[in-house]
């Protein structure tokens, strides 16, 4: 999975979902924006988000807090693994987090998925 949508709330309570480019190393979530864009702007009021990876057959839905990460080697273990996940088809290019980019970490204190649009399959996990 390439993308994953984020959902925020602004200052007024006004929703925004984007899809965002992001990293799941097994018990977290990252993900990368611009700085002093919509998303972080909505985040530094409300840090609480939800993540899904947009499938309604097949959903996954994250929910969790989301923090800047600012620890170098947190920072280069998420580029790293951007620069391996991301890398362009056509020219072999792998992307790069660059200074105008913001890193979040989303711990999720829960995690929901169904299967084939039936929310009777529905699962739910909540990490200690």
């Amino acid at each position: 999975m390439r993308e994953i949508w984020i959902a925020t709330a602004s200052p007024r309570g006004r929703p925004d979902a984007v899809p965002v480019w992001f990293w799941w190393d097994g018990s977290v979530a990252y993900f990368t924006c611009k700085a002093g864009t919509v998303k972080p702007r909505n985040i530094a009021h409300q840090p609480n988000v939800v993540l899904h990876n947009g499938d309604g057959t097949d959903p996954i839905i994250l929910k969790g807090r989301a923090e800047v990460v600012t620890a170098a080697a947190e920072l280069e273990r998420v580029a790293a693994a951007y620069r391996e996940k991301y890398v362009d088809p056509g020219s072999g290019a792998q992307a790069a987090i660059t200074d105008e980019d913001e890193v979040y970490r989303v711990t999720p204190r829960l995690v929901s998925a169904w299967s084939y649009s039936t929310a009777a399959t529905k699962s739910d996990w909540e990490p200690e």
